[in-house]
């Protein structure tokens, strides 16, 4: 995967995060330097706050379910720090010796790096494959197109117009990959149908106000399934969806987490789902056995990272064909497309 954009500049501040991590007591694991360490702490700091159902929420989750099948009680959440205050919060954390610590965001990359290094703690970074060192420093990738391309096949199989929409809130490497993703799916169902793209902005990744602006633009344009990425610029597309007047049915596939606890006009469809509990089970591990920072963890849909969710909303023989799309995904015989530019997304709906 390329160096993607994710979480830069989403202009979130918590200047107040550096005082809240400052107050608490050392953690008491020491450094993974030394090999088989036990974890006994985690840590993770977000960017923006965790009640996005998104990448902030999962993020947290994650960690949590992965710090309990270890037997970890001590989880810090250090949560909506932005990115002005990172070196700060990101040293705070690496004193206190957590076990593992999570930066939560591309944009933290070079700065967990530099105080992975410094302070010789094991820090968790994403999409940049290369950012890896033994002890020290590893990385998420993802290979979230897979599961964009099972969201296609559904909403070729739901929409009753032909035409579709994806909105990405951002110029954002995951985001591109996942419009490509599908685009392809749709296609592999109905050939001739009509995709609408549409963005936010460069990094609007919580602008909601942008999404159910741009949400409700796509739906003016026909669309009757979006496929739309955002964090919090999600609500506003839900927002959109929920109130729209269009004369007929719309649905909404989601990203990374599940919109049903607020999905209260019953339009969410399903979401491509991203889970780090594997993730995060596979570093501790490998910091207990001296192993960390040796290779790093990309999400699929053969090791559960990656997953359509299966709603009431999806009719089973559209379940069937999303399962034997899946299976050929995962054997191979299905070929994913990886647009992880804006113009190879233009170039694919150019075909």
């Amino acid at each position: 995967m390329q160096i993607t954009l994710r979480r830069v500049g989403s202009g979130l501040v918590g200047l107040g995060a550096v005082a809240a991590v400052a107050v608490y007591a050392a953690a008491g694991s020491v450094s993974a330097s030394v090999a088989g360490t036990k974890v006994t702490s985690v840590a993770i700091a977000t960017p923006a706050k965790t009640n996005d159902y998104g990448w902030n929420a999962q993020g947290v989750a994650g960690l949590k379910a992965a710090a309990k099948a270890y037997g970890i009680t001590k989880v810090k959440v250090v949560t909506n720090i932005g990115y002005p205050t990172t070196p700060a919060v990101l040293q705070q954390l690496a004193s206190a010796h957590y076990g593992l610590i999570v930066a939560h965001a591309s944009g933290y990359d070079t700065q967990a790096k530099q105080v992975a290094a410094q302070y010789k703690v094991p820090m968790v970074t994403y999409d940049i494959p290369t950012y890896k060192s033994p002890g020290t420093l590893t990385n998420i990738t993802t290979s979230s197109q897979q599961g964009a391309y099972l969201a296609g096949i559904l909403a070729a199989k739901t929409s009753k117009t032909g035409t579709i929409g994806v909105i990405i809130s951002a110029s954002d490497t995951n985001w591109y990959e996942m419009e490509g993703g599908y685009i392809a799916g749709a296609r592999s169902v109905n050939p001739k149908i009509t995709v609408k793209t549409a963005q936010i902005g460069p990094a609007s990744y919580d602008d909601s106000a942008g999404g159910k602006r741009v949400a409700t633009s796509v739906i003016a344009a026909g669309a009757d399934v979006i496929f739309a990425m955002g964090d919090g610029a999600s609500v506003g597309y839900l927002q959109a969806i929920s109130t729209a007047k269009a004369g007929h049915k719309v649905w909404y596939i989601g990203d990374i987490g599940d919109y049903t606890p607020i999905d209260t006009a019953h339009v969410f469809l399903s979401s491509v789902l991203w889970s780090f509990t594997k993730a995060y089970e596979t570093f501790i591990g490998q910091i207990q056995n001296g192993t960390f920072g040796h290779m790093g963890y990309n999400l699929t849909l053969a090791n559960g990272g990656i997953s359509l969710l299966h709603s009431k909303y999806i009719p089973a023989s559209v379940w069937a064909k999303i399962t034997a799309a899946m299976t050929g995904i995962e054997k191979g015989t299905i070929s994913v497309p990886d647009t992880t530019t804006a113009s190879k997304v233009s170039a694919l709906l150019k075909k």
